[in-house]
């Protein structure tokens, strides 16, 4: 199944609420994106900004954190759908599946560019999803790496029916070159806001990707 994902990494609920309302009648599912300051070297909405933060979409939460443990069991009480940890910074990565799966919540790893498919290969049969990651964990805007895609078609090749998703510099035409390499999600920021008619980019970057399987 493709989808396409708003990616929000805003600093205030006033701005995260905006966003959301602004793609809720066209997408399924939005991602917020969370950063300690530690991990990153950025500041974003934190779990006590989200009290009351209500959508019928699914929630992805990106933790972008050293503490996940922590940030994981706050966005579960947040009612988050899914919960998206770093291989680079969690500590017990099967201690953090127990505890989020335990909780009825989806659970993805994502890894950095850098990162080789090893880092989650012993996972993948307890994972809902592998996030693919082809900029810095940290800031909106950064140009796409292609050098992420065989790691994403090394993915495909070992779990056919794995939800793969890319994460960073999606656009039209990008998303093209992961969809050929396997991916399926596809979560995207500035090329969704940085249009007027959402419903028509959100539309134009979902054909981009059927292209590529068709």
């Amino acid at each position: 199944m493709i989808d396409i994902v708003p990616a929000i990494l805003v600093k205030t609920r006033a701005e995260l609420d905006l966003k959301v309302r602004v793609v809720e009648p066209f997408v399924d599912r939005i991602q917020i994106d969370v950063i300690d300051g530690r991990f990153a070297q950025n500041w974003t909405v934190q779990p006590e900004d989200l009290q009351g933060f209500e959508t019928g979409l699914m929630k992805e939460a990106h933790l972008m954190v050293n503490d996940n443990e922590g940030y994981a069991k706050k966005f579960i009480e947040l009612g988050f759908d899914m919960i998206i940890v770093h291989c680079e910074s969690c500590k017990d990565i099967q201690k953090m599946i127990k505890t989020v799966k335990g909780r009825g919540r989806k659970m993805a790893l994502a890894f950095n560019p850098q990162t080789p498919v090893s880092a989650v290969e012993a996972y993948l049969d307890d994972l809902d999803m592998v996030v693919a990651m082809t900029v810095n964990p940290g800031f909106t805007g950064q140009k796409f790496d292609a050098s992420v895609m065989p790691k994403v078609r090394e993915l495909r090749r070992m779990k056919k029916d794995l939800d793969i998703e890319v994460d960073g510099g999606m656009k039209v035409g990008t998303i093209k070159i992961a969809a050929e390499a396997g991916a399926n999600i596809f979560v995207v920021g500035s090329s969704i806001y940085g249009f007027d008619d959402k419903k028509k980019a959100i539309e134009s970057l979902k054909e981009d990707a059927l292209s590529a399987i068709m």
